[in-house]
């Protein structure tokens, strides 16, 4: 058989077989991820530098503000940044805008400590072993209100929690604490992190920003992207970290493999070989074109015999 009858043959490929290639194509490197190379853009770098030049030991806030359907593109985010903010020796408090926020928050706690416990370097155990939380994390949970809780919030805010998401009271808390003595206000959060689903996420804290005047970040889907970058021209955003594609490059930057880092991999085995199908119908549809016009004129030389 020559290579244009089997390039021909293609055209008769049972669909299945595509289906099980792409299947094993987008769930293997999730499994195991590949680490194709990952350049990190302008906008995760200034996210990144805007939380590796915090002075240790400073408080800043992470507002999770994203329900569960965009939690794969915002979730890798938020266990890389509080990964780099407790390698750094920063405080982070959280919060969320969103109903959900308070158990994300938990969840990308978890995450982000289970990375130090497991890391190679022993510097990052004994930094995951020694975190106390209400002393060097605090998760304050949800408030409902939008841009009037952050208004609030901006002019004291322990107005709107008065208790943290354990039921402890949230001034008494050491994470509060000035070694000055005077008492915690926004204007000790060294930086505002929003990662933002939608509504009542980054745009709400550049809305109040006359208010808290604190600098800020954020990470967004992939979809908001176009919108968002017009905060980071004018200034009003330290940086950011767009999709999936801007968690891998934080990732990168931390130096760490999660699950963003698998999902562009599996991302970009799935478009190779989607692009691999695309350039063999072509030349299947090619063969098999010269292969019936060879047969057509085959049978017209016949019956003119």
């Amino acid at each position: 058989m020559t290579l244009a009858e089997r390039l021909a043959g293609l055209r008769h490929l049972d669909r299945r077989w595509i289906f099980l290639l792409l299947a094993l194509t987008v769930a293997l490197p999730m499994i195991r991820p590949i680490g194709l190379r990952v350049v990190p853009g302008e906008a995760a770098t200034r996210f990144y530098t805007a939380i590796d030049t915090l002075p240790a030991g400073s408080r800043f806030m992470i507002s999770f503000d994203y329900e569960p359907g965009s939690a794969p593109e915002l979730q890798p985010t938020g266990v890389a940044v509080l990964v780099h903010g407790f390698r750094r020796g920063l405080k982070p408090v959280l919060v969320g805008n969103w109903a959900l926020g308070g158990e994300l928050a938990d969840q990308a706690l978890r995450l982000a400590r289970g990375v130090l416990r497991r890391s190679a370097d022993p510097h990052d155990r004994e930094i995951e072993a020694g975190l106390v939380d209400g002393k060097d994390f605090v998760n304050l949970g949800f408030k409902p209100g939008g841009v009037i809780h952050l208004k609030n919030m901006a002019k004291d805010i322990f107005q709107p929690y008065p208790v943290d998401r354990a039921g402890r009271r949230a001034p008494g808390l050491e994470i509060f604490r000035n070694a000055d003595g005077r008492g915690f206000s926004m204007a000790d959060i060294g930086l505002i992190v929003s990662l933002t689903g939608g509504n009542h996420g980054i745009d709400d804290y550049v809305y109040t920003a006359g208010e808290h005047h604190r600098p800020l970040a954020a990470a967004c889907t992939s979809i908001a992207i176009p919108r968002l970058q017009t905060y980071l021209q004018t200034g009003q955003m330290l940086g950011m970290a767009g999709g999936m594609p801007g968690a891998a490059e934080y990732e990168r930057l931390v130096g760490i493999r999660g699950s963003a880092t698998a999902g562009i991999d599996s991302q970009s085995m799935a478009h190779l070989l989607i692009l691999s199908f695309i350039l063999l119908g072509n030349l299947s549809w090619q063969a098999g074109r010269r292969l019936d016009a060879a047969s057509s004129e085959s049978g017209a030389e016949g019956e003119r015999a």
